[in-house]
């Protein structure tokens, strides 16, 4: 997309160095959604740009093009990503407002959409590493994308298995012990996600803190528990996801023609949805438990501690992709000129929603800092949080024999 001259709305979402905006194409009105850097980061999204830019699929969010444009409020450049908006909201959204009560045509309609997703990255090389409900967005269409390329790689690159990447809850065994992540575990995490469709909750959600969950994910027998009023189709579509060891897990492409979803709720072929797709527009959102990346230098025991944040080594924790929802509400719109460095036009920055914004602030205190770390806080507030992120002196944990505390 050529942009000569855009207006930023409202933000959406915003990181520790990263924000999301509503914005608008002032000569076509064209509503997009724009990820914005500073000029110093933008390798942080430029390597998710790259695989976006390569992605053509209805099931995929569009990549629409970058530049880099002055933003006085911080007296600096940015670089700006230029996404598809997705009106809908996420798939995660769609379970809170029913409930966690989806009728299971309606998983079955979703989950083929995902799939019709998965299938194309595959089929190209790429692994998404990091599918849960947050990460598919409801496109204006109706239809689901896959979005938040922020973890993904591509299998045909040299060091694309140095990193642990993805959700705890949503990783597959063998990436909770740091052995491989290939397409396998994008199915693991679809089976997570259609979980978290059938019930309401996450996976594992009984666990009070990461380096249990991940510990149990990798080295333990178990698998999600799946609950018994869903039908006999979905059970065994589960249990093909759900498979610990990564070579026997069913592929997108085995899948697709499972009969949970390959039955007449999909009446809309794939190729016909391809055929008729006009690109809308669309917005990353973030997840419950946030996104992470890690290097893989350690033992396995070593490397849970790392992920969970207990380590005593500093860990290599991907910051960019700590999302916190920002919303707003207001009528009266306020505009500013900022020159843009793409094209000779300029950037607008706009309230579209208006001059007033209200934003949700998250507050939580952790109790016992700087004591001896039992493998536990307690918190006030409601915000989904990483260990890494607490700032209270020195924690310590003793490690021995799969032993915790």
């Amino acid at each position: 997309m050529e942009t000569k001259k855009w207006r930023r709305g409202h933000k959406i979402g915003r990181g520790s160095c990263a924000t999301v905006s509503v914005a608008t194409d002032s000569v076509s009105g064209e509503v997009f959604a724009v990820k914005s850097v500073p000029l110093s980061r933008a390798e942080i999204i430029k390597r998710e740009e790259s695989i976006l830019a390569s992605l053509n699929s209805p099931f995929v969010i569009s990549y629409l093009g970058s530049d880099i444009s002055k933003d006085h409020h911080a007296d600096q450049l940015c670089y700006n990503l230029f996404m598809e908006y997705a009106p809908g909201g996420s798939l995660s959204d769609e379970v809170r407002k029913h409930d966690g009560c989806l009728k299971e045509s309606f998983v079955r309609s979703r989950t083929f959409e995902i799939l019709s997703g998965l299938e194309y990255l595959h089929g190209i090389g790429i692994v998404h590493c990091d599918i849960k409900g947050q990460n598919v967005l409801i496109g204006s269409d109706g239809r689901v994308r896959i979005a938040d390329f922020g973890c993904a790689k591509s299998e045909f690159c040299e060091d694309a298995g140095s990193q642990i990447r993805g959700t705890p809850m949503y990783m597959a065994p063998e990436v909770a012990r740091g052995e491989e992540q290939g397409t396998a575990a994008d199915m693991w995490a679809l089976g997570c996600t259609v979980l978290e469709m059938v019930t309401g909750c996450v996976p594992w959600s009984g666990f009070s803190d990461r380096f249990t969950v991940i510990r149990h994910i990798g080295y333990s027998s178990d698998v999600p528990a799946v609950p018994n009023w869903i039908s006999d189709e979905a059970k065994d579509f589960l249990s093909k996801c759900l498979i610990r060891d990564p070579s026997k897990r069913w592929s997108a492409e085995q899948l697709i023609n499972h009969p949970f979803v390959a039955s007449s709720e999909n009446s809309t072929s794939e190729k016909s949805v391809i055929e008729s797709w006009v690109s809308p527009k669309s917005i990353l959102d973030q997840g419950m438990w946030e996104s992470m990346t890690l290097n893989l230098e350690s033992e396995p025991l070593e490397r849970i501690g790392m992920l969970a944040g207990v380590s005593t080594a500093e860990p290599a924790w991907s910051d960019e992709e700590d999302w916190i929802t920002v919303r707003c509400k207001s009528e009266d719109a306020f505009v500013t000129d900022v020159p843009s460095t793409s094209g000779g036009g300029k950037e607008e920055e706009v309230n579209l929603a208006g001059g007033h914004m209200e934003t949700e602030e998250f507050q939580f205190k952790p109790h016992g800092c700087g004591e001896f770390f039992d493998g536990s806080f307690n918190f006030e507030g409601n915000r989904n949080f990483r260990l890494p992120e607490l700032n209270c002196g020195l924690m310590k944990r003793e490690l021995g024999s799969g032993h915790l505390g």
